[in-house]
């Protein structure tokens, strides 16, 4: 019976350890994009074996999380992934309370609006309006590391102060590849945006892309999110912002309190 039992625990610790594999790879070809990677090069990532990876690989394509181009042998993100993703932003509830706030800030300002929100140790767009003048500067990116961007910083920044450490302890490594961004270089700007209350960026992460984000943080509740106003550095010139951030405090405000009187007696 004890034999039994052990090898049920070992299957479960197997299983669980297939699926965090799993989990990484993808997050791993996330980071990749288009370019995506063979096997042996995700196998040297992670320190596994060619066997293993190749069957966890063979898995996932499988079940259309992944594709793999025949003609170099490499893998990237399946369509199917995508289809997930357009799916669970659908069902936030969090867009749904933000889509109005987008739209009238996008027709007031003419520029480009974010609803962004963190997932782990990353930050997601969960929704953009575009302006009369779109803006593209950080679209061809799925996910960024928490502290890229004037949104993610404004997320960050609101987050207790040990977690927010912790964070960027672990995203250390990914920054650089941001325009040079280090750890020490965000881990400096958190305190100057917790006391002004938002973040700014004039064109250091883009040139020529100027970023101004605000925390969504409801009463009781930790920062669940961030709005952003994107434009050129010459259409958001410092005699501007003071403006843009009546404007996006009145939307968040409005944000908050749906957020508030949507969540369930008791809570």
């Amino acid at each position: 019976m004890r034999r039994q039992i052990n090898k049920i625990e070992t299957e479960q610790v197997k299983g669980a350890q297939l699926l965090d594999r799993s989990v990484a790879l993808l997050n791993y070809l996330a980071e990749a994009g288009e370019e995506g990677a063979r096997v042996h090069e995700m196998a040297k990532a992670f320190g596994l074996t060619m066997s293993t990876t190749h069957r966890i690989v063979s898995a996932l394509e499988r079940h259309l999380l992944l594709e793999r181009e025949p003609a170099t042998r490499r893998y990237r993100l399946g369509l199917l992934l995508y289809t997930l993703g357009v799916k669970a932003v659908e069902s936030t509830s969090l867009r749904r309370c933000c889509r109005p706030a987008l739209l009238r800030l996008a027709a007031k300002t003419g520029n480009s609006v974010s609803l962004v929100a963190r997932s782990g140790f990353h930050s997601v767009c969960l929704d953009r309006q575009e302006g009369t003048y779109p803006i593209d500067s950080l679209a061809r990116h799925s996910q960024v590391p928490l502290g890229v961007g004037s949104a993610s910083l404004a997320i960050l920044a609101f987050l207790p102060p040990e977690e927010a450490n912790g964070i960027i302890s672990a995203d250390a490594h990914l920054y650089h590849a941001f325009n040079g961004l280090s750890a020490e270089e965000i881990w400096h700007q958190l305190p100057g945006i917790r006391k002004v209350g938002y973040a700014l960026d004039q064109g250091h992460l883009v040139a020529g892309i100027s970023s101004l984000a605000l925390p969504i943080r409801p009463p009781g509740r930790d920062v669940v999110g961030a709005l952003a106003i994107r434009a050129t550095t010459v259409q958001m010139p410092q005699e501007r912002i003071p403006k843009l951030l009546r404007w996006m405090r009145r939307e968040i405000q409005t944000i908050q309190q749906i957020v508030i009187s949507a969540r369930p007696k008791g809570q």
